[in-house]
């Protein structure tokens, strides 16, 4: 399977973002969240216009610590790392004032775990200081289930300046990610397919492609049509077979199966 990156409607989305914070009012409104369920390719779509523009990429882990998440930026601004924390992070932040620089923390609920003495998000609060104080933005990165949580400070929440979400690809997205990711040619019905198992879900997608490619490889095939899959599951979505399932029945709901 090719890896070169594929721009789809979440890209787009990205870039109409992108033109909204770079035109905003209030530079003090410097956070731009974004969110979106597990496997619609945040971090590979991030990932890919990070690497075309002066912005510093930040992932969040289990364990990180705020003195970690400093000593990070530091490496990637190329700052010296200091003992005074405040000269350290005056250093930091002339660092992005003079190069336009952007800030994009993925998995951002990370920060949102971090404090320092009673200040609670103080991962979030640090980074929103870097951004606004330097004349820049920083993207937050979050899982749908994680955005709540972005509203529980008045302090963060009145700074963002503009929330868009990521979806799984629509039809003409799907088959135009699988037809140039695939190794094997395929005909538009089969990348439909594809498509509709794996309801464009970009991780299942990926999936779908080396199950097809193996098909292809065993049976000699250069070019696959629906008629050699058509009876063929060519993913498994467990994430489908570890939520337990309720039945509606008679206006009642059943307990999981």
């Amino acid at each position: 399977m090719k890896h070169h990156f594929v721009k789809t409607k979440n890209y787009s989305d990205l870039l109409s973002a992108n033109s909204f914070m770079e035109d905003r009012g209030s530079l003090s409104s410097a956070i731009c969240l974004c969110h979106g369920e597990p496997g619609v390719g945040k971090t590979r779509t991030f990932s890919h216009w990070a690497g075309g523009i002066n912005a510093v990429f930040i992932r969040g882990h289990v364990g990180m610590t705020l003195s970690g998440l400093r000593w990070i930026i530091s490496d990637k601004l190329g700052v010296r790392h200091r003992r005074n924390v405040t000269d350290e992070i005056e250093e930091q932040i002339a660092t992005i004032r003079a190069s336009g620089i952007r800030l994009i923390f993925d998995e951002a609920h990370f920060g949102q775990l971090m404090r320092y003495g009673e200040t609670r998000a103080a991962g979030i609060e640090y980074v929103r200081d870097l951004a606004e104080r330097s004349d820049s933005f920083v993207v937050l990165i979050c899982h749908n289930s994680e955005v709540a949580k972005f509203s529980e400070s008045p302090h963060i929440r009145s700074r963002i300046a503009f929330r868009f979400e990521m979806n799984d690809a629509e039809e003409n997205d799907a088959v135009k990610f699988i037809k140039e990711l695939c190794e094997v040619r395929m005909t538009d019905e089969v990348a439909k397919s594809i498509y509709s198992q794996t309801r464009g879900k970009f991780r299942l997608m990926e999936n779908a492609i080396a199950s097809l490619e193996r098909i292809a490889k065993q049976e000699k095939r250069d070019c696959v049509e629906y008629s050699h899959i058509a009876n063929t599951a060519l993913i498994v979505d467990y994430e489908q077979t570890l939520v337990p399932r309720v039945s509606v029945q008679k206006g009642r709901k059943k307990g999981p199966e």
